[in-house]
């Protein structure tokens, strides 16, 4: 089975320059899965003669909606150091800027001190038979199983009083965990907003920003291979059309993979 990175066609063009198409099985209403799109980023400056270690942080900026069709994705490596590596990198359609990312590279040491203050919530295991399955009838969605802990945002008479969800999820082809999958899964949860949302649950949601910190180590990542992932997500604050929320991803052994932030705009 091919891992989620080896899913991202990108050729190369030039030095730096890497051309492909918008995989319509990540298509979101809006245009692309916010998640397909840092992925993609990511698996250009992985792709590079040039790359040293993995990821440690991407900040992603979403201009503009990618739709069907050719992308082209340009890369740049800003500074490099002993261990730690700047790259840029921004993805076209045309004439037209879609998506921006600063991403982080680092090769890492030996240092004694390891440490989480993290703590992975108490939940039940993703084959409780009490857990729900199921998601929109939304193509990026149906690349991905998700069992649900907390309550579904289409369910909204079982709604709490705090737009929280916890999940666990993972590629729904059976694909093992890597980086790529990880700067995915990051974008994976549904629009805050829904969870106080007393009407239709149906709205328009896209990300704006999102920033990402990768902490699983290669023996981490090996160890989930094509296991769940638990998804917990907090909402900080819904105002003026705008959400802000906080996720993490845990392994099932209470590894913290992955924690992100972002904002995104609403419609409704």
């Amino acid at each position: 089975m091919s891992t989620f990175a080896e899913s991202i066609v990108l050729n190369t063009d030039a030095p730096n320059k890497w051309s492909g198409e918008a995989d319509p099985n990540y298509a979101h209403p809006g245009g692309r899965f916010g998640g397909w799109t840092a992925a993609a980023l990511i698996e250009a400056v992985r792709r590079e003669p040039g790359e040293r270690g993995p990821p440690l942080s991407l900040t992603m900026l979403y201009l503009d909606p990618i739709k069907d069709g050719p992308v082209e994705i340009g890369t740049r490596l800003l500074r490099a150091g002993k261990r730690i590596q700047f790259w840029r990198a921004e993805l076209r359609q045309g004439e037209t800027l879609c998506a921006h990312a600063q991403i982080t590279n680092g090769v890492r040491s030996e240092a004694p001190e390891n440490f989480t203050d993290a703590e992975m919530p108490d939940v039940p295991p993703p084959e409780a038979e009490q857990l729900l399955e199921g998601t929109a009838p939304i193509p990026f969605l149906q690349q991905f199983q998700i069992r649900w802990i907390t309550a579904s945002p289409l369910n909204l008479k079982d709604q709490g009083d705090k737009a929280e969800t916890q999940t666990w999820v993972r590629d729904a082809h059976g694909r093992p965990l890597d980086n790529v999958l990880l700067a995915a899964m990051a974008d994976l949860t549904p629009p805050r907003v829904l969870f106080h949302r007393k009407t239709s649950p149906w709205i328009m949601a896209s990300t704006i920003s999102m920033s990402v910190h990768f902490h699983a180590t290669p023996e981490e990542l090996e160890r989930v291979g094509t296991d769940f992932v638990l998804s917990d997500v907090k909402c900080r604050r819904c105002e003026g059309g705008y959400f802000s929320h906080e996720l993490k991803l845990w392994s099932r052994d209470g590894a913290l993979l992955a924690a992100s932030e972002q904002v995104a705009v609403y419609k409704g």
